[in-house]
């Protein structure tokens, strides 16, 4: 069953947007593209500053293993400018289209 991921955050204090708008480029052009069972993702953030990705997965399994399947330098910057105390990730299968 195709799932859907929703991943919620903050950046760090002092981070720069503008990098970090770069640096989720570079993320959706090198890394999203080798995630097994990863079909789209998107990239957004409110006029608050809380970032929200939309992730499709191919299905559950997938889903669950993207994230710890990926040990990159692009990954790693990625992960350290997003403030963790403020991350949260949701699963959901997809039961109609």
């Amino acid at each position: 069953m195709a799932t859907i991921q929703i991943v919620k955050f903050r950046l760090n204090n002092g981070v720069n947007e503008s990098e970090f708008r770069a640096l989720n480029e570079r993320f959706q052009q090198e890394v999203a593209p080798n995630l097994p069972g990863l079909v789209r993702r998107e990239a957004t953030v409110g006029e608050d500053g809380e970032w929200l990705l939309v992730l499709r997965y191919t299905d559950m399994e997938s889903a669950h293993k993207a994230g710890r399947s990926d040990t990159s330098d692009v990954s790693q910057k990625f992960m350290s400018f997003i403030d963790m105390s403020t991350m949260s990730a949701t699963f959901y299968g997809v039961v109609s289209e």
